[in-house]
């Protein structure tokens, strides 16, 4: 079953493709969450790559309009919950979506996601905030222009979310407090048929992301189940229950 990873830190990326580049997919050109007039400078060499991964209507209009000519696969943003929904995306010209972190199995089922990526492992995006966090929260002035950086918010019960902040596009993402992971999962998703499995990587360290994706690639792709989680906390998301 091939494998692909999206790395929000550049150092991940460049530990995995040392690590795995020959048995693991790199998204290596990956659009903001949120995209504004003006931005299609900072986006200039993305033009330059054979895959994109595009998380919103703008950015796939603006793939259009700059022609654009490679693979555009769509994040789970782009939503497409049905079989309308997705055949609607290929029309648009997206050569493959990302199955809805919402579904539960038989949900997925039902839908079929033979031409789909299924997300596996990574923290779920909760909130996306135009606000800047580090100025509201007191961490420090606005970070425009810098590389990302991890800010954890906690709730009224101690627990913390960790709150990346995409400065250079000069906005926030609010992640779950732990991580999606469908490890021990590995038969009934092949019995989907996708046509990729992904690992999303947030706040994991070089080290940590290598030896989670090696032991997904036992599971996924040597059939070698995991013998613990890959790490201490996580959930199953709607994999299970889906959504009520």
């Amino acid at each position: 079953m091939d494998i692909s990873a999206v790395c929000e830190k550049r150092e991940v990326l460049d530990a995995l493709s040392r690590e795995y580049g020959g048995e693991i997919h790199l998204y290596r050109a990956v659009l903001p969450h949120i995209f504004r007039a003006g931005d299609e400078e900072k986006l200039g060499r993305i033009l330059e790559e054979s895959e994109v991964l595009c998380r919103t209507l703008d950015e796939l209009g603006f793939l259009k309009e700059s022609g654009y000519g490679g693979e555009i696969i769509a994040d789970a943003q782009l939503y497409a919950c049905n079989k309308e929904s997705a055949g609607m995306l290929s029309a648009l010209g997206i050569a493959m979506d990302t199955a809805p972190l919402e579904l539960s199995f038989h949900e997925l089922m039902e839908r079929g996601i033979t031409g789909s990526e299924l997300v596996i492992y990574g923290r779920v995006p909760m909130m996306v905030s135009a606000q800047c966090v580090r100025k509201n929260t007191g961490a420090g002035r606005c970070g425009r222009g810098e590389e990302k950086e991890v800010i954890f918010l906690k709730d009224r019960k101690n627990t913390e979310f960790p709150c990346l902040c995409y400065c250079r596009f000069c906005y926030n993402v609010i992640y779950n407090s732990v991580p999606v992971s469908l490890h021990g999962e590995e038969q009934r998703i092949r019995s989907l048929s996708p046509r990729r499995v992904r690992l999303s990587f947030t706040t994991e360290e070089p080290e940590e992301a290598c030896r989670i994706a090696g032991a997904f690639l036992a599971e996924y792709r040597e059939g070698r189940p995991m013998e613990k989680a890959p790490v201490e906390a996580f959930t199953r998301g709607h994999f299970r229950k889906g959504m009520e």
